[in-house]
Order: C-alpha cells, then structure tokens, then sequence
C-alpha cells in the first residue's frame, strides 16, 4: 500500500504505511528503508538520515542504503559522511560480486585470473581515506581490485555506477576534480555506452583544466545521445574557454533555442547564469536564466522544511547600537575575491558595525584567508555546516543585512539566503550580474555599471555607490608596484624592449572573434608592435595563433606566458604599453591590476553588467574619457593612436601614475565609509516597511 500510495505522490499517506510496517517488523532494514526514502522524499533529511542509519545496523551489507543514505547527508551539507557512505555503498557492490564469481568456476578462474581476492580492504580504504584526505590513494586501490566489467552482471555494473557518480559528483561539488575523475573514469568503464558517465567524466576535466580532454568526452556523449542539452551547453563552454571559435554562430543559435525551450517548459535551463554572463545573449535572456535558476535554490530551501526565521525588530537602531553586517562566502582564501576584499571586513567603523563572516570553504592556510580571519570582528567556518544550520547561526547571531559575496559562483549555497536569515540582504561582488533572486532584492552597484537606461536589466533594487562599486586593496598590499626600480623588465618574460606592446591578461573565455579580429587590425596598423597574451588556460594557445594567421598577422607576434603568482603578477602588469579589454566581460580584478600597474586601458562597455565594470574604474581613476570607447571601430581607433602617439601615451601612463594615491578607485577606506552608507540606507528603508527600493549613495 505504501509503495502504490507513493508512487500516486499522496506522501503523508505513503509515511504512515511505511510507519506502520517498521512498527510491525522492527528488525527489518528494508522497512525502514521504504520510510527514510519517504522522510527524504518530503525534505525530512534529519529524520531520513536516521531512519537509514537504523536500516543500517540491522543491515550492515545494504548498499543501497548506504547510497541513499549518502544522498541525504550531502543535500544536509554533511559531505564527508556523505563521501564515506558512497564509498562503503562501492565496496559492498564489488564484494557482492566477486563473492558470486566465486560460487560459479568460470567467473571464479576470470576472477584468479585478473588477480581479485577481493574488494573488501581496497574499498574500505576509500572511507577511511575520505575522512583523512587520502582519498586519491583510497580511489587508486579500489580501481585495481576492480572486478572486469565482464564479471558484473548489467544491474550490478548499474548499481556501481549510480554509487560512483555520486561520489563523483561530491567529490567535484568540493573541489576535489582529480579523484572526481577518478570516479567518472570507472563510470564509463564500467558502461561505456552511457551518454551520462562521459559528459560527467567531462565536466571533471573541465574543472581540473584539462578542457582538451573535456571537449574530446562531451563529444563522445553527444555522439551516444546528440540531444543532451546538459552536455551540448558544457560542450559549448569548453569550446569558448580555449578559443575554439568554428561553428560559433550555429552553436549558440542552437543553445539560445535550447535555453528558450526550457524556459517556456518550466526546466531549469542548462546554461548556468554565470556562463551565460560571458556569452552573447540579450538581457532579458540573460535574466530569465537567472530567475529560474533563483526558483530552483528557492525550491531547495522549501524542501528543508523549516520555519521561519527570527529577525531584529524593524526598529530604529539605539544609541551605541551597532547595524550588524553578515558576510557569507565560500572564497575567503586564495581567490581574486580575498584578494580585493582582503581589508575590507577588518576597515568597518566597529563603533557602528558590527561584521560577521562565515566561511563556506575551509580553510585553504593562505594569507588571505588568515588576515580575513585575524581582521574581521567574527569569523566563524561553516564549511561543514548544513544551510539549514549555517542560516539559523546567521538569524541568531541578529543579523540586520546578510551580504551574498558568490551569487551563482564555484561553492555558492544561495539556499541560505532563500532562508532569509536576515531581514535585508543583497548581493555584492561575486556575481557581475543580475541574480534574478527574490531573496536578493538589492545589488550594490554604481551609475556607470547601471546606468538608469540599463537598469531593466536587473531584478534587483540598485544601491548605487558614488564611485566605483568594484573594491580593491592594492593600496594598502602591493605598493611595491610603486617602486619602479625594483620591477620586473620586460625580458624576464620574454616580451621585446623595442615593440609596442598590446596586452589582454583576461581569461580567454572573454575573448570572442569580433574582439580578435579588433586586435588583429590593431596590430596591422601597429606595425612594430605584439599582443602579450595568458595562457588562461594553455589548451587555447593554439587556437589563438591559428586565428591570428587566418586574420593575415603573424602568429610569432602572439606572445603567451604562463600564469604567476598574485604578487608578480600585478607588478608585471605595467610592463604593457596598452591593455585591451574583452568587451562581453571585461577585466574585472585584471582591470584594477593593470591600472594600478599604471598601464591604461581600452574598454568598450555594452549593456550587461559585466561589460561594464572595466569602464566603471576607468571612471574611478579620473581619467575615464582617455580609456573608455563608445563603439568597436572607436576601441580600434583609440588603440591604435596609443600606440602610435608615444607622447599621449607616455602622457597618460603618467597621469594614471600620478592619481593612484589619491583616485576614489584606490582608495579603500573612504571606499568601506560608503558602504557604510548603503547599508545604513538599507536599513532605514526596511524601517519605512515599504519594501525595498533603488538609492543612491552620494
């Protein structure tokens, strides 16, 4: 009854048969298996989670509650358990079958043969490496204890996978690509034919970099299902990232129908929004991916089942009361963000803010992440925290504004925020871009990013700062930059003395051909000049030289080097004579590196968020009319006159050296007074209880 009641979704029904057969047979696990499912079901995750660990010590040998019970853990955030469960789910799977290969001669001799006394102890290593960080070693050992594919009937070989693309796909969600792939490498092993197991083994390699792999395995998936919009969207990012331009027009036309098919369909769309911020797409578009992709935390959040969470009381703060200011984050560490926002927390006035930062990632021991830690008036990891329990920290510790530094990056858990553990919250710096969130009704920007005729780009309210919005800490970290004797030269990187060099040290994701084909032109008018270009990531240098000799230039004029550590890489910076900048998404922190490297720039800003940051500090500097264009043939036009005219050139490299101590864009604690500001205005608009509105802070 349980089952035919769960399967017409009547699931209140369906709990009190499973209830009622766990009271009639308490020793059995497949009882209580039928019930956690059920609990899990309707987002009752605590309640399933113990109710599969009951099925598991009456029992041990049940892999499928292991599995089931590993899906639990990692949507409660408990992702180690969850690792370990999925392995023990493995181990079980491949004891099963060699113990049958050893009940029948002729797999028993297959099973001599390939050297399998078993899995047992090779399996468990994998648990036991999971919780020690091993887990490379744990995931190597049971690879070679491997029953042959042959020795797995097609469910078991079924089973395992599930179990490895589980475990796979934890593995990836934290960081881990290496052992990822490791995982998905077993997957297409063990069924070669599943269009699932190589686009998964795929979006490993595209984590772990290696996107030549990537694009080689997301064809192989499209080969065995060619309508995979998952893998085709992917496909399609890994050509983008190494500049793998043919069929560019048909495959984003087809993309585009794809996105649009899923939207009006209702189904969360297969570019993720933060893709979709680099590629050609039109605003609207742009914001109907990140809307859907804001139901679906949304969604998320419902299934956790909770109540309400406590607020402060929309009452005027008391003297000596401080506005309390939550940071959540999963790149407190060695990320471009920490690296911009190192001072900030630790800049706040604490005679009127109080800030807490919670950590979504553990600690990576650098030396962002330990000044952040040492700075910030409350710094708490939270890294192994469930949402449910990292949201109700944050309404316990009072919050009156919950700041989301990730939006739709790498370790985001934007469920927290659909939660709403704070009255007021807004989204800041991780995402350029529109959220599309109603848990996020503001977005601190400024008037060059969003200017009033842009602003139907947004779902959001915008809290416009007065210069730029975009924070950096190169003031108070790298002065070094400042002394140009102890800089690097040119020829410690292979650049030429005597050229004009043009440089773009973005990812080549921003890159796209119309743009190329600018800087082609560009260096055909230059003569006596090289573009200076990151191999970012390597796999894209070849078809970077390939174009440029399909445009007439030479491709020895295309001068790559390697990506180096922050520090060396900011004081390199300067050694350009021009930055060029990708217009669909600009320099971002690469544009606050150059420009306090004291290198100008041309920038052309377009409609979106992030094709507008670059002019924004431009803007920031003082000097935004030499630097920022209004059209491409502009951006050509203005390139090639600094590089032609060493007098305005060697003119404006001096005035831009001569601001930086005293411009608003480098000037980060009058930058942290005016977030100040708007989180003040925020807060006295919530008091109005008329809901949130757009402001600007002067």
């Amino acid at each position: 009854m349980g089952v035919v009641l769960k399967e017409l979704k009547r699931r209140p029904e369906a709990e009190a048969c499973f209830e009622a057969v766990v009271r009639l047979r308490p020793n059995c696990a497949l009882a209580h298996g039928n019930l956690a499912g059920m609990l899990y079901e309707q987002g009752k995750l605590d309640a399933a989670i113990v109710m599969y660990q009951k099925a598991l010590a009456i029992e041990p040998a049940f892999p499928e509650a292991y599995n089931n019970l590993g899906n639990a853990l990692r949507e409660a955030g408990r992702y180690d358990e969850a690792i370990a469960c999925y392995s023990a789910c493995i181990q079980l799977q491949y004891s099963k079958a060699v113990q049958q290969a050893q009940l029948q001669p002729d797999l028993a001799a297959a099973a001599a043969v390939a050297g399998i006394p078993g899995v047992s102890a090779a399996a468990a290593s994998v648990a036991a490496a999971a919780a020690g960080g091993g887990l490379m070693g744990g995931l190597a050992a049971m690879a070679a204890s491997r029953p042959p594919q042959q020795l797995l009937p097609p469910a078991v070989a079924q089973r395992v996978s599930v179990a490895y693309n589980n475990l796979g796909g934890i593995l990836k969600m934290t960081g881990q690509a290496v052992a990822a792939i490791a995982c998905y490498e077993q997957v297409v092993l063990l069924q070669p034919d599943s269009p699932e197991g190589h686009a998964n083994l795929a979006s490993a390699c595209k984590d772990a970099a290696r996107h030549d792999v990537a694009i080689q395995s997301y064809r192989r998936a499209l080969a065995l299902r060619p309508d995979f919009p998952e893998a085709f969207a992917n496909f399609v990012h890994s050509l983008q990232c190494v500049c793998d331009w043919s069929d560019r027009p048909a495959l984003f036309a087809r993309l585009e129908q794809e996105i649009r098919r899923d939207l009006a369909a209702g189904r969360l769309p297969s570019v993720q929004p933060f893709h979709a911020m680099a590629y050609p797409f039109t605003a609207d578009l742009a914001l109907a991916i990140s809307v859907k992709y804001a139901e679906h935390c949304s969604l998320a959040a419902v299934r956790l089942n909770l109540p309400k969470l406590p607020h402060p009381p929309a009452v005027k703060l008391q003297p000596g009361e401080r506005l309390r200011v939550g940071y959540v984050s999963s790149d407190f560490g060695n990320h471009p963000l920490s690296h911009l926002m190192g001072s900030v927390f630790g800049l706040h006035d604490r005679s009127r803010v109080e800030v807490f930062c919670y950590g979504l990632s553990p600690s990576d021991g650098s030396e962002w992440r330990c000044r952040i830690e040492a700075e910030a008036e409350h710094f708490m990891d939270v890294s192994s925290w469930s949402v449910a329990d990292i949201a109700h920290r944050m309404s316990q510790d009072g919050l009156h504004i919950g700041v989301n530094l990730n939006g739709y990056t790498k370790g985001a858990r934007n469920e927290i925020f659909a939660l709403w553990p704070a009255p007021v919250q807004t989204s800041y710096m991780g995402f350029p871009a529109t959220t599309g969130a109603p848990f996020l009704p503001y977005l601190i920007t400024d008037k060059v990013v969003a200017p009033p005729q842009l602003h139907h780009c947004y779902s959001e309210k915008l809290a416009l700062m007065p210069n730029c919005y975009f924070v950096n800490d190169y003031k108070r970290c790298h002065r070094d930059v400042l002394n140009k004797a102890a800089l690097p030269r040119r020829g410690e990187f292979g650049l030429p003395d005597d050229k004009i060099i043009f440089s773009c040290s973005n990812q080549l994701y921003k890159y796209d051909p119309d743009t190329f084909k600018t800087w082609c032109n560009i260096l055909k008018r230059v003569p006596d000049s090289v573009l200076w270009l990151l191999r970012f990531p390597p796999y894209g240098e070849q078809n970077i030289r390939m174009q440029a000799a399909a445009h007439g230039v030479d491709p020895n004029r295309i001068i790559f080097t390697d990506v180096a550590h922050k520090d060396l890489h900011i004081r390199r910076s300067g050694l350009a004579d021009v930055f060029l900048d990708t217009p669909l998404c600009n320099a971002h922190t690469t544009g606050c590196d150059v420009l306090w490297g004291g290198c100008p720039m041309v920038t052309l800003p377009m409609e979106r968020m992030a094709s507008r940051v670059a002019a924004s500090l431009a803007y920031a500097s003082g000097l935004g009319p030499e630097m920022v264009v209004n059209s491409q043939q502009e951006y050509e036009d203005r390139a090639v006159l600094l590089g032609t005219n060493r007098i305005l050139r060697e003119q404006l490299r001096a005035r831009l050296e001569a601001v930086r101590l005293a411009c608003p864009l480098f000037d980060t604690e009058g930058w942290v007074r005016d977030l100040e500001k708007v989180y003040f205005r925020m807060w006295d608009i919530h008091l109005e209880g008329k809901g949130p509105r757009s402001f600007e802070v002067r």
